[in-house]
């Protein structure tokens, strides 16, 4: 296989990968939300100090709703419920595989900055972020 070729190859499946995570976004309403935005809501799921913590599908549904209506400026009227349902529902398929009911923090925290409609940059810096809060937990 030729060089060019190749490179078509990882074009388009990059290309696809993108247009999905926008799709996404799009459905969830994650691309009006900033890391800005997402801060406050994780705070408030970090605040217990915990270095793993699960969280019910009330819990996520109920901060998601603290975001979008943080945010809710910017979206069309009633888009509040549908972004916050959509949203729980995505993760909860993403992450409880097994339906326990409960997924962990780090996992939603990872998933709301990819989505959110910020900067590549951005998301990079802010999941470097979370990384490094998780590996300061594990050398205590």
């Amino acid at each position: 296989m030729d060089l060019d070729k190749c490179l078509h190859e990882v074009r388009s499946a990059v290309y696809r990968a993108a247009l999905k995570l926008r799709t996404l976004q799009k459905q969830c309403q994650m691309h009006l939300v900033s890391l800005p935005d997402l801060h406050p809501v994780l705070n408030t799921l970090c605040s217990s100090g915990e270095p793993v913590i699960s969280l019910a599908q009330e819990d996520v549904q109920q901060h998601l709703e603290e975001l979008f209506q943080s945010i809710s400026h910017e979206l069309p009227d009633e888009t509040v419920p549908e972004a916050t349902d959509q949203t729980t529902r995505l993760l909860f398929k993403l992450f409880d595989r097994e339906q326990t009911g409960v997924i962990l923090l780090r996992s939603v925290e990872a998933a709301l900055i990819a989505l959110c409609g910020d900067t590549l940059s951005a998301k990079q810096r802010g999941l470097f972020h979370i990384h490094l809060i998780s590996i300061s937990f594990r050398m205590k």
